[in-house]
């Protein structure tokens, strides 16, 4: 029950072992910071198990490369300092309770603007329907949500789905939508199971 009316998130600073690793991989959200990983059991240990030098580093059992993909971790981030906005930019979106509602705050757009961003016949990136561009000529056309509120998660999990929060007339929501060019779907490489 709990599971269900507690909000989780779980920030992997550093290196996450055995049960830590397990109990963020149990929270709703994780964001990893890139040299963070999150291992069950050292390369080493894994090593002698094997019986042979397979894995040279933990980031091949649980770093970003491995998380990231698996859809274990919902934001990569680069240092602290944007693990702690991430952290906080994800707050902005949540509830105080399970049984408030969403905190509501100034839209930073007017409500009634025009989204200004016109998808083409040809493929486009569908990020810039949600969050606006700027043109080749230097011109800001808006996307559908509030400028600047949209967050992409799970990046590069599901790649033909782009999911995320984003703000409208100063609303959080939830977004989900498709991505309509090709992708590449790349599975890394385990290097205890030879081709």
């Amino acid at each position: 029950r709990a599971y269900n009316e507690v909000f989780t998130l779980s920030y992997v600073t550093g290196r996450s072992v055995g049960i830590g690793a397990y109990l963020n991989r149990l929270g709703q959200r994780v964001i990893q910071m890139v040299n963070g990983p999150m291992i069950l059991t050292g390369f080493g240990a894994l090593n002698k198990l094997l019986g042979k030098q397979v894995y040279n580093s933990q980031d091949q059992l649980g770093g970003p490369q491995v998380m990231v993909p698996n859809g274990v971790t919902h934001k990569l981030v680069k240092s602290d300092q944007d693990g702690v906005s991430a952290i906080l930019t994800w707050l902005s979106y949540t509830p105080k309770t399970a049984s408030c509602v969403t905190p509501v705050i100034e839209p930073t757009d007017p409500v009634d603007r025009d989204v200004t961003f016109v998808p083409s016949k040809v493929p486009y990136d569908p990020r810039h329907m949600l969050a606006g561009t700027t043109s080749p000529e230097g011109e800001r056309l808006s996307g559908f949500f509030d400028e600047g509120t949209f967050q992409e998660y799970l990046e590069g999990w599901g790649r033909s789905v782009i999911v995320g929060r984003a703000k409208l007339g100063g609303v959080p929501m939830g977004v989900i939508a498709v991505e309509t060019r090709n992708v590449e779907r790349r599975v890394p490489a385990d290097p205890a199971n030879p081709a």
